[in-house]
């Protein structure tokens, strides 16, 4: 066996050459996942509607990721009942995104929230957040330059990324997201912001355990038949989906077993406290 040859060395030359070839695959392997802690932490993963998510650490740290206007080209409103986050990721200023902020209606959260909306390294109890430079897809955002904010969320020994309405995958973009294990991609039957051939492109290139599709049509809370326009369900995508679940659930413990066991396509329900608008 090679490893033999190896202990049975005598040239010490031979034996450093060794030593230096298996440090730098270590080293290799190391910095791939480098943000890695035990399997027993968690973090919870809370789906409210459309875009809007909420990440519950541990430690009881919450981040609140882009929430929606109420009755704003969707036709339901935003929850009244949910509890305080420390802080709140906003990826662009579409109101179903910043939940009007950007254009000054009164945001679902309190005066003292802090409020991430812009690319860069942030640091929220135990969630270590980079902020990565996209571009909204098109032909939507021009009003504000196209601007979009791709969450790369690491904690719990897990990265979960969020990509708001960006636009198909440039290899800088994938570079800069590295490893992911939870993926939250717009999807629907429209195509409203990616094509499903640009979807398989996030998914071969960035290889995520998971993929949670967001930004479709709720059928079950909207009353209008025409409203919102252009925006389609996501029951024909994921039913072309070998590996898809339906979860039954709006929340979900994540670990690294968990995700092992349950690998692909996530549709989770939306939160109870998302009601039907009349």
């Amino acid at each position: 066996m090679r490893c033999k040859e190896v202990a049975d060395a005598s040239d010490p030359e031979d034996n450093m050459q060794y030593f230096l070839i298996f440090t730098l695959l270590w080293a290799a392997s190391s910095n791939a996942r480098d943000w890695r802690t035990p399997d027993e932490a968690q973090v919870t993963l809370e789906y409210i509607a459309h875009a809007a998510f909420r990440l519950v650490g541990s430690q009881g740290t919450s981040l609140l990721v882009d929430p929606y206007q109420s009755r704003w080209w969707i036709g339901y409103d935003f929850p009244s009942g949910l509890p305080a986050s420390d802080a709140v990721l906003l990826s662009h200023p579409h109101p179903d995104h910043d939940a009007g902020y950007a254009r000054g209606a009164t945001p679902p959260w309190s005066d003292d929230t802090r409020i991430i909306d812009g690319p860069g390294d942030y640091t929220v109890g135990a969630f270590s957040i980079r902020g990565i430079r996209g571009r909204h897809a098109e032909p939507y955002g021009e009003e504000f330059g196209r601007i979009n904010t791709i969450w790369r969320i690491d904690v719990a020994g897990l990265r979960v990324v969020h990509i708001g309405d960006n636009e198909p995958l440039s290899d800088t973009v994938a570079a800069e997201i590295g490893d992911v294990d939870v993926l939250m991609l717009p999807v629907d039957d429209e195509e409203h912001i990616l094509s499903f051939e640009e979807v398989e492109r996030y998914r071969r290139r960035l290889k995520p355990l998971v993929v949670v599709p967001m930004h479709y049509r709720h059928d079950d809370l909207e009353s209008d038949p025409d409203r919102p326009g252009d925006l389609g369900s996501v029951d024909g995508w994921f039913a072309r989906q070998p590996d898809g679940r339906q979860l039954g659930t709006h929340t979900i413990s994540l670990s690294r077993s968990a995700l092992k066991e349950l690998p692909g396509v996530w549709v989770l329900e939306h939160s109870p406290l998302v009601t039907r608008a009349e």
